[in-house]
């Protein structure tokens, strides 16, 4: 392998490169990051950020973004804890916030692709009136008790030593990744956040496809809902307080041009990792954990300025 053969390599897995660096420095760095207990704990975590960067992904690469997957991934909490008053029964535990959150992911596609509202300024209402809600349901913010012992074992099981978490996130990146590489859905997200006018002209069904994307993170968070709850034990608005901000940085870490057209859904998984290690690191020093917002919030933006300086060039060699 020459050397440029190598640079592009290295280049087209940055993000799987920056994963494996920054385990090998915790390992070194951090006594207790090398254990076994550690390592499940922390494919849990990264578990749920991980399922929902795959709904952000499919928007992102579209054109779009979805500020409310924080709001909607705590109400999502919140149904289990309903439903668990009313019955035991996990599968209805599982199905409720799959579909509450689909219910509201297909509001928000409708108010994008019909009503022609911005997605930012879509999402952030949906943010503040899902966390608006969910505080009204549960009298500001109590937690509601989910006692399934069945319904646990979604977050707490394992098969051998890997968590069901995690199994989970596999699967639904293997389906995620298919979606994306060889179905038309997959190729028109590209084709839309490439250049929508021309996905236009090519006669591809921008709306509905906008739409899926939403309906797609809306699905995702949901799932990821119901595993913080069995999890957690409980239900809370407030369990999905910043998680938006780690969500889109896996996206953007990953690769995916906030810009949208051009993205991997693999590499969301990576972003998702570095975000979880990051704060396993920080939790297992001890230190505050405010310090992971910031560091979050520089990392995104060092790659933004990234993106967008490398966007950029390419317009300039375009034009010439």
């Amino acid at each position: 392998m020459n050397g440029n053969k190598l640079k592009n390599f290295i280049s087209g897995k940055a993000t799987l490169v920056a994963v494996i660096v920054i385990f090998v420095v915790a390992s070194i760095a951090v006594e207790s990051f090398f254990s076994v207990n550690n390592f499940v704990n922390l494919f849990r975590q990264a578990s749920m950020i991980g399922i929902m960067a795959i709904g952000g992904t499919f928007v992102i690469l579209a054109g779009g973004i979805d500020l409310s997957v924080g709001s909607l991934f705590g109400f999502a909490s919140v149904v289990v804890g309903l439903t668990a008053m009313q019955t035991e029964n996990a599968f209805l535990m599982l199905l409720a916030p799959l579909a509450a959150c689909a219910g509201v992911g297909a509001l928000t596609g409708f108010c994008v692709t019909r009503l022609k509202i911005q997605p930012f300024i879509v999402t952030l209402a949906m943010m503040s009136g899902i966390k608006g809600l969910g505080l009204l349901i549960t009298g500001g913010g109590e937690s509601l008790a989910v006692s399934s012992d069945a319904f646990k074992q979604i977050a707490t099981g394992k098969v051998g030593e890997l968590p069901v978490p995690a199994i989970i996130m596999i699967a639904a990146f293997i389906i995620a990744i298919i979606i994306a590489k060889y179905t038309t859905f997959g190729r028109n997200c590209y084709a839309i956040g490439g250049n929508e006018e021309a996905a236009v002209m090519k006669g591809i069904p921008v709306n509905k496809t906008k739409f899926f994307t939403y309906l797609i993170s809306g699905l995702c968070t949901g799932l990821a809902g119901a595993i913080v709850a069995a999890r957690t034990y409980s239900g809370n608005i407030l369990l999905g307080d910043g998680y938006e901000m780690d969500v889109i940085a896996s996206v953007v870490l990953g690769g995916t041009l906030l810009s949208g057209g051009r993205g991997n859904v693999l590499n969301s998984m990576w972003g998702a990792l570095i975000i979880t290690i990051i704060g396993n690191i920080i939790n297992l020093n001890q230190i505050s954990y405010l310090w992971g917002g910031c560091i979050t919030g520089g990392l995104l933006l060092v790659i933004l300025v990234s993106q967008s300086r490398m966007t950029t060039r390419q317009n300039m060699v375009t034009q010439d």
